[in-house]
């Protein structure tokens, strides 16, 4: 008998979903109870089934980017609030985009994010969230069935570019409207690409003597600093994306139309798929010798992907986090490359491909740690275990 019970809230995104439907896996190869609710059916969060597990003791409800944490009882009320229920809230992009759920919460809410720097920024201005904890997403493992010599694919990238963005907002309290301020962040974060946006911002501030007051420093990040940094991962994308093509490296992207860029133009090298769901991505993994990965701007965190890509067989080649150098060496079971320098970048990955008895060991390396450290099933655990901490508190 499980002596915990959880509500999960599905159905908003497929990226998320999938996500999800490994901790329904999980739990159910570990007799956890669970119920799962989709936010599309409301008969699946307002029913006698629903309700009577809500009441049982020790539940509790999880989340990814606030799906469901709204629900509200027939008084009004919100749910989780009025049946004492606690909701872990998992995060999965940067906390300034959740601002209406973290400065108010609805109910007893416990982050879970990608990275410290998260955890920092919750901390410093939403005081009211119960507690955070660092939960960097975790790595499916589908197909690793074929040898790494063997794989029709030499390089894939999963996932978009950011869009172009073609013009900024005025910013009120610039008396440039903001034109340096835009212009002096992404330069800082295109110099220095070890630099958060966060960090981008404030020392954009301490150079020009301006100090405002924690309400502004937040508007500055809730309004603008998605846009700094969405300039920087394109910028650094396409960057990355042209060296592999002048080095005539070819490589699959499953992104979409977001790739093109008339100041980057593409050979034949490159080949440009539209997205498609993580069911039907998982399998290309297994299919490439090389997985390219850039990191979503998560400094001491990582996301789904560089774990995906060494669980399914492919070496892993990206930029740093400091999470990841926790146990992952470069040329031991990953390859880290620099932001700043695409071209070496590239003719890293060419000799990789030109060498691949030395890159298959070090993919192999990188399955095996992966697997120890940073499968869904491990990150799942430790969540579980958070969980009954927090109900037996």
């Amino acid at each position: 008998m499980s002596d915990i019970n959880i509500i999960v809230f599905k159905g908003m995104l497929k990226t998320v979903d999938y996500f999800i439907d490994q901790l329904i896996k999980y739990c159910h190869s570990n007799s956890i109870n669970i119920y799962v609710a989709d936010a599309n059916i409301q008969e699946s969060y307002n029913s006698e089934a629903f309700h009577n597990f809500s009441n049982r003791p020790n539940t509790v409800m999880y989340t990814i980017n606030n799906v469901g944490i709204r629900l509200e009882s027939n008084d009004g009320i919100n749910y989780w609030k009025r049946h004492n229920i606690p909701v872990f809230d998992h995060l999965v992009d940067h906390p300034r985009n959740y601002d209406d759920a973290l400065l108010k919460p609805f109910c007893d809410t416990y982050a879970l994010c990608l990275d410290l720097e998260h955890i920092q920024f919750i901390k410093e201005y939403y005081p009211l969230v119960k507690d955070t904890f660092f939960f960097p997403n975790g790595g499916t493992e589908v197909d690793n069935s074929i040898p790494f010599e063997e794989r029709p694919i030499d390089v894939l990238y999963m996932g978009s570019c950011q869009e172009n963005i073609p013009s900024f907002p005025s910013i009120k309290l610039f008396e440039d409207n903001g034109a340096s301020f835009y212009s002096s962040t992404i330069s800082l974060l295109l110099k220095n690409t070890n630099l958060s946006t966060a960090e981008a911002i404030s020392l954009y501030l301490d150079s020009t003597n301006i100090s405002p007051s924690k309400d502004i420093l937040l508007e500055l990040n809730l309004n603008y600093a998605g846009l700094i940094e969405s300039i920087a991962r394109r910028l650094t994308k396409l960057s990355g994306m042209k060296a592999l093509d002048d080095m005539r490296i070819k490589v699959e992207i499953f992104g979409g139309n977001s790739w093109i860029d008339e100041a980057y133009p593409f050979s034949d090298n490159i080949t440009i798929h539209d997205r498609i769901s993580p069911e039907e991505l998982m399998p290309y993994i297994g299919k490439a010798k090389i997985s390219l990965c850039f990191i979503p701007w998560y400094k001491q965190g990582c996301s789904e992907k560089n774990f995906d890509s060494m669980l399914n067989g492919a070496l892993c080649v990206t930029d740093r986090s400091s999470y990841l150098e926790m146990n992952y060496r470069d040329g031991e079971n990953i390859i880290y490359f620099d932001l700043s320098n695409p071209a070496q970048m590239a003719a890293d990955v060419k000799w990789l491909l030109e060498h691949p008895s030395a890159a298959s060991i070090i993919a192999q390396r990188g399955y095996e740690t992966a697997k120890a450290h940073d499968s869904w099933d491990v990150r799942f655990a430790e969540l579980i275990s958070t969980m009954r901490d927090v109900i037996h508190t």
